[in-house]
């Protein structure tokens, strides 16, 4: 017998009365979601549940109000939010979105939700369909590797300062989280915040069966990897020259003990590991620029030792000048993508959200990005803007400056809370969540036509900006 069904045989018990019943049935429920995950087979038996026992709406909210364990107390809200009608559901679990923007549990329900409201909409079908990522590249943050970004898929696979390559490529965390997209569940991703799934960006199963790379892996839902991965995410310095507030509170520069352990974990495993990957990212923690590690390890990572490798460089822009380009000759015509954060259009609000930045400086680094993609030395210039409640009313002035400067492309993103913001804070940031007092004029701003102009990126506002 499945946990689902002894959950329903739990509920629907004759043999107790039926406040036990119901006590019960929250017991499993909550076993269920003692992993952390999103479990989408348990959303919709909840509202049949509560059809079959009504005491148990009673006993989620009792036990959540009594509660003292966090986790425990927003995993009773959410079961409780599923047991109403959809419009009820989303209204109580919209708040609860703001303040646990990386929850899986929380956003799956509420993307089940929004699922039942929006029932034609392919993007909340995904099974038979198929995330690569997690197929073909590694994060390595700090003290922890991940399938994909830890926003989007937050459970990680190791810890590469300690563990081989081998036991986070292809470690029972790794192969679980492959095995949940073969199964389309999808349980260890954050549905809402994944730019492919709000886009509709995965990839049917009989597309990819259809080539010959990926015919044996999808056919026989092979889980670990015959090879290593192609594009290897490098996220472990958090040296920055600046200290916005979407990311860190204050200024973060390596010390000596930290660069050296950095430096070891780069000789034993990163390097190797570059040697066949054909995409390296540097960097989504602090700026290459900025980092003494990552500075060396670009210089290292030349043409000659590593010659089908290309380069995906994400920096604030501060440090991207003729000088800094000219030090590094292993980047020239090796860059296939770069990623400047630059979450405005106006010198005043990208000195707010950058700070330490200067407007007059990344316009002079910007226009010099620009030109080298022209000149055909980077293969794509990409401008990326984090959006949040001081910035929004930008989004189409930093499409036209995107245009201005030369850029292929633009990408918008919501805000995630890393842990600088209070539950609080991040709700006053959070625009885009329904109920927050500018809500109604940010969907004023996603129906401006120049967000509908093909050098947009795929993002997680999709859903505002194809619904405008």
């Amino acid at each position: 017998m499945s946990i689902y069904e002894e959950t329903l045989d739990a509920a629907e018990s004759t043999i107790v009365d039926g406040e036990i019943a119901a006590w019960q049935a929250s017991d499993i429920m909550l076993s269920v979601l003692s992993d952390g995950l999103d479990h989408p087979e348990l959303w919709p038996l909840v509202p049949e549940l509560a059809a079959e026992n009504s005491l148990i709406p009673d006993v989620l909210r009792n036990r959540g109000m009594g509660e003292p364990d966090p986790r425990v107390r927003v995993q009773l809200q959410t079961l409780l939010a599923l047991c109403l009608g959809h419009d009820e559901a989303l209204a109580m679990l919209m708040p609860l979105n703001a303040a646990e923007s990386q929850n899986v549990q929380v956003q799956g329900a509420l993307f089940r939700i929004e699922s039942l409201l929006d029932p034609g909409n392919p993007k909340y079908q995904l099974k038979g369909k198929i995330c690569p990522k997690p197929f073909l590249q590694l994060d390595v943050l700090e003290n922890a590797t991940h399938l994909c970004c830890a926003s989007w898929l937050p459970t990680s696979t190791g810890d590469l300062t300690t563990a081989a390559a081998q036991d986070v490529w292809n470690g029972e965390k790794a192969q679980a989280i492959r095995a949940s997209i073969f199964d389309g569940s999808y349980r260890y991703c954050n549905k809402r915040t994944c730019p492919w799934i709000q886009s509709d960006q995965l990839r049917a199963v009989e597309q990819m069966e259809a080539e010959a790379r990926w015919r044996v892996i999808v056919k026989e839902h092979q889980t670990a990897m015959p090879h290593g991965p192609e594009m290897v995410n490098l996220a472990y310095d958090r040296t920055c020259n600046l200290s916005c507030p979407s990311c860190r509170t204050e200024r973060y520069a390596a010390d000596d003990a930290t660069r050296l352990r950095i430096n070891a974990m780069q000789e034993r495993a990163i390097l190797p590991l570059l040697k066949n990957a054909k995409t390296v990212v540097v960097t989504g923690s602090g700026d290459p620029f900025a980092s003494k590690n990552f500075r060396g390890l670009m210089q290292q990572l030349d043409a000659g030792g590593y010659p089908d490798l290309k380069f995906i460089i994400m920096t604030n822009g501060m440090l991207f000048t003729r000088r800094q380009w000219a030090e590094f000759p292993s980047l020239h015509g090796r860059v296939q993508s770069l990623r400047v954060s630059l979450d405005a259009a106006t010198g005043p609000t990208h000195e707010l959200l950058r700070r330490g930045a200067r407007w007059s400086v990344m316009q002079e680094n910007l226009k010099f990005a620009g030109e080298l993609l022209a000149a055909g030395l980077i293969d794509e210039f990409m401008i990326t803007f984090i959006v949040q409640a001081e910035n929004y009313r930008e989004m189409g002035d930093a499409v036209d400056l995107a245009r201005e400067i030369g850029a292929s492309k633009i990408y918008f993103a919501r805000i995630t809370n890393w842990g600088t913001f209070t539950a609080a804070e991040y709700r006053e940031k959070a625009v885009f969540v329904p109920g927050h007092p500018r809500y109604e004029d940010f969907l004023a701003v996603t129906r401006d036509p120049r967000l509908r102009d093909p050098i947009m990126a795929p993002t997680d506002l999709d859903e505002f900006i194809r619904a405008a």
